[in-house]
């Protein structure tokens, strides 16, 4: 599948809001992996959970904190995070600002 698109035509949409608040996406590759820019408000978070696939979070911007496997790291532009199917992992934006990140679901 061959696609070029703007992603500033594409509408934000919440993100597993049972488990968020003020988390929103933009899907860029919907399928087996999943691809998604992802945008936390200020204050907002993603709740500790475990999922049944893996995946790799790569900061853009912003500042927050991000838990793996019940360790906290800060969460800044450019930091990479790989986290194996079933560990318990959430995130959170500190900062005054939008943290950016894009968000891949890695199937298993």
């Amino acid at each position: 599948m061959n696609a070029l698109f703007d992603l500033a035509t594409l509408e934000w949409k919440p993100v597993r809001p049972e488990i968020t608040t003020g988390v929103l996406g933009k899907a860029m590759l919907d399928g087996a992996l999943k691809a998604v820019l992802t945008r936390v408000e200020p204050g907002g978070r993603f709740l500790p959970h475990k999922d049944g696939y893996g995946h790799l979070f790569y900061f853009l911007s912003g500042e927050g904190a991000l838990w793996v496997g019940g360790e906290r790291s800060e969460a800044r532009p450019g930091l990479v995070a790989q986290i194996d199917a079933g560990v318990e992992h959430a995130y959170e934006n500190t900062g005054q600002d939008d943290l950016l990140l894009v968000s891949m679901n890695l199937p298993s």
